[in-house]
């Protein structure tokens, strides 16, 4: 069968120190009021300004996967980190569709294990389900869902396309679901 018109997602396990990044991304959280983006309820930082060195080792990793990522959809330009946020998500928090406009790439990494899922949209969505739609689908696969669901676990950086629409169930876990966001351009 020819696959025609893939959408990529990176999915890489990190080793990093845990412990220490959740300290920094909450010592910032009780400093910084939340914006509201795509959040409903939760906390989430503004874009970081300035210098990060805990999170340094992570931003390797970042650009380490963006560089592989790029080479396989044969964009032309090195890409770089444009912009970084944390995210946290109390219980029943949750972030709605949405897209992150103006980027190449964009992705989260988890510094948590009790993550709720990340739904991403089939770009086909809205026309999948005239003909194959849950009542005649055995089984949903790659091929034939409009969403596609991923349960990040700790440590896990996931990458996608920015203009990829996406979602984060809600948190039905008593502990904060803790994640760092960015987004990759030219």
């Amino acid at each position: 069968m020819l696959e025609l018109f893939s959408v990529p997602i990176h999915k890489r396990k990190l080793n990093l120190n845990l412990d220490e990044m959740v300290k920094y991304c909450l010592s910032i959280k009780r400093k910084t009021k939340s914006v509201n983006i795509s959040n409903q309820g939760g906390w989430q930082s503004p874009p970081l300004q300035g210098d990060h060195l805990v999170l340094n080792s992570l931003f390797i990793e970042i650009l380490k996967a963006a560089e592989q990522y790029r080479k396989i959809i044969s964009y032309k330009y090195p890409l770089k980190l444009v912009n970084l946020w944390i995210n946290v998500n109390g219980y029943k928090d949750y972030n709605v569709e949405h897209i992150h406009a103006n980027s190449v790439l964009s992705g989260a990494f988890y510094l948590t294990s009790n993550n709720s899922d990340i739904v991403f949209i089939n770009p086909s969505s809205k026309f999948i389900n005239y003909e194959w739609g849950n009542n005649v689908i055995e089984n949903y696969n790659e091929y034939n869902s409009p969403v596609w669901s991923i349960k990040p676990l700790e440590n896990d950086l996931l990458l996608f396309p920015g203009w990829l629409s996406h979602r984060v169930e809600p948190n039905l876990s008593k502990k904060n679901r803790i994640s760092i966001s960015f987004n990759l351009a030219r």
